[in-house]
């Protein structure tokens, strides 16, 4: 009985074995009909280039096998699939990744072989992504000072400190041939440029790259670049034999119902005499040479600012606090028969006028108008009053400007033909010919001057 009780235990113990087996064995042809997985090499050496709303990513791909790769982003909801090019096992490849969204994104790269069967394990990298919101937190660099030489078409700029990122900027402005102009300036603490034929509009923008290596460079919106000028004329050496003639032509009286506002800039080293800056009025004489006419002078000993107005011999005048030698004032004076006023302004600020009698009908003559001088005559080589210093941007309007327009005058660098009102501007620096025979043209292109006194090569 004993035995028999040993032997079903034993038989017990060995049963499970066989039924273990077989199924181990189930189990083992279940993977081998299913096949061994092999996975490709995953991607290691890959870098993200960010640009604006795309992106760029360069890898190497060291598995033969590998014939696509599938780049996704966005938790996988976007997604991009590449064809790896045949031979280039190891060498650098780059994707291209278009509109992207302004982010922070991940992005992950899956390698597959042409059978879609085997993969790589995914390789991740991150980066932001730029756009409109970057562009928009951007700031113009600021400008410390800048000037322009109109001689030289030099600007020269001095830069405020400069924002992290920035690293460049753009000038645009208005070439006189009618096409605008754009030089780019590296960033740098100071830029002299060369303003080739410049005739204004003059603008600026900063670009910036957010990261080493950016794909794109970003740039503010253009600001006006704000400049004040180095402001040349023509000297006058203060001797009655130098001066400039703008002939007779009724484009220079005051008729009854009109008005006529002369601008210019002016320096003397000296106040010690009266020194004329124009006029429109012989000095001998009556009729029609030196009874009436209009004009502008400094004071002797005191430098006062001294417009007049002679109407059949009677002199209207006014008399401002005087100019600092050696230093650039510029003046506008303002003859208004029509409404029987003068006025006179001294770099933009009204610094005196006067009503003029209602006698005072018109300043029309036939006076050549002077400019440096006064002549005593028409036919006279000498001037009086003879000017000492500089004179520059001279400009006739027919018209009696308002402060504003007469502070816009002062801060322009030029005129044009199309200025409203403007009858005539001369540069006085840009004098033509050669020799004695000399001349300054009228901007606007009517009313050229000779220059008596002066020569060069």
């Amino acid at each position: 009985m004993k035995n028999t009780i040993k032997y079903i235990f034993r038989i017990s113990l060995i049963l499970p074995l066989f039924f273990s087996c077989d199924n181990m064995n189930d189990l083992h042809d279940e993977y081998l009909q299913r096949g061994e997985t092999t996975y490709l090499s995953r991607i290691n050496e890959v870098k993200v280039y960010p640009g604006n709303k795309r992106a760029e990513l360069v890898f190497v791909n060291n598995d033969s096998k590998a014939k696509a790769m599938t780049v996704y982003w966005r938790s996988r909801t976007d997604s991009v699939v590449y064809t790896i090019p045949e031979n280039t096992v190891g060498q650098e490849l780059k994707i291209q990744l278009p509109d992207l969204p302004e982010d922070f994104l991940t992005f992950e790269l899956v390698t597959t072989t042409a059978d879609g069967k085997n993969k790589s394990l995914s390789t991740e990298l991150s980066s932001r992504i730029y756009g409109d919101n970057y562009r928009e937190s951007l700031n113009n660099r600021l400008i410390d000072v800048a000037t322009y030489i109109e001689s030289s078409n030099q600007l020269d700029i001095t830069w405020k400190s400069v924002f992290e990122g920035a690293i460049k900027i753009e000038l645009e402005y208005d070439g006189a041939d009618g096409d605008t102009r754009v030089i780019e300036v590296p960033i740098e603490e100071r830029s002299i440029v060369y303003l080739n034929r410049f005739d204004g509009n003059l603008k600026y923008r900063t670009g910036y790259v957010p990261v080493q290596n950016a794909l794109d460079t970003f740039y503010t919106a253009y600001s006006d670049l704000e400049f004040s000028e180095v402001i040349e004329g023509l000297v006058f050496n203060g001797t009655s034999s130098q001066y400039m003639l703008i002939p007779h032509h009724p484009d220079f009286d005051i008729a009854a119902g009109e008005a006529m506002t002369v601008t210019c800039w002016a320096r003397t080293p000296t106040i010690a005499a009266t020194q004329r800056i124009f006029a429109k009025r012989y000095t001998s004489g009556y009729g029609d040479y030196g009874n009436t006419g209009y004009g502008l002078a400094f004071l002797g000993n005191t430098g006062n600012i001294y417009p007049d107005l002679v109407y059949n011999g009677g002199t209207q005048a006014i008399n401002v606090p005087a100019v600092s030698t050696n230093t650039w004032v510029h003046i506008a004076a303002v003859y208004d028969i029509a409404n029987k006023q003068m006025l006179v302004y001294k770099d933009g600020v009204l610094l005196g006028s006067r009503t003029l009698p209602a006698t005072v009908l018109s300043t029309t003559n036939i006076a050549d108008l002077a400019v440096g001088g006064h002549k005593a005559s028409p036919t006279g080589s000498s001037a009086g009053q003879s000017f000492n210093g500089e004179i520059a941007r001279l400009r006739f309007y027919k018209k009696t400007l308002s402060p504003e327009e007469i502070l816009g005058d002062m801060l322009s660098v030029r005129v044009t033909a199309e200025t409203p009102g403007l009858v005539a501007a001369y540069d006085l620096k840009k004098v033509l010919g050669s020799g004695t025979n000399l001349t300054i043209e009228d901007i606007k292109g009517n009313h050229p001057a000779v220059l008596h006194g002066f020569s060069r090569p």
